[in-house]
């Protein structure tokens, strides 16, 4: 069988519905215990097949619930972040200004919007601690030559 498994679904008859990974290059599927008063064999299928079936079938909208879920809270978690973020951009000091000069390529006052720009993304490097991330580590951000302090 493969692991992990998530279980998203127990019938009121005892089948079993799990979100599985598979090992190596297997890829995601749907498997299915059934109880054992039915002695059927464990199934899997890919997700796709599982998501061609029954629409109204309580497996396949419990499936649904479970992904819309995983979804919702991976977007309250980014949200999150950023409301963190934002924070602390607010609440940063004259001194977090001042840290975030340093080795920038811009100076005070900023008479450009690239300028403002670098600064913006300085401070963001110096209240998030990022401006001690390797660049190799650090491909998310700005390319280098766009407001990034990174060049």
């Amino acid at each position: 069988m493969t692991h992990p498994m998530l279980q998203f679904c127990l019938s009121s008859n005892g089948d079993q519905w799990y979100l599985a990974r598979g090992n190596g290059t297997d890829r995601t599927s749907v498997v299915h215990e059934p109880n054992r008063s039915s002695g059927g064999a464990v199934t899997s299928i890919s997700i796709e097949d599982f998501l061609r079936g029954n629409p109204e079938a309580p497996e396949r909208q419990d499936f649904v619930r479970l992904v819309a879920d995983l979804l919702g809270n991976e977007l309250d978690d980014c949200k999150a972040r950023k409301d963190v973020l934002l924070i602390q951009l607010r609440d940063a000091t004259e001194e977090d200004a001042a840290n975030a000069l340093l080795g920038a390529k811009v100076q005070l006052p900023l008479t450009t919007p690239y300028e403002a720009l670098e600064f913006f993304n300085c401070m963001v490097d110096v209240v998030t601690g990022q401006r001690a991330i390797e660049v190799g580590e650090d491909a998310h951000r700005i390319r280098p030559g766009f407001g990034s302090t990174h060049g």
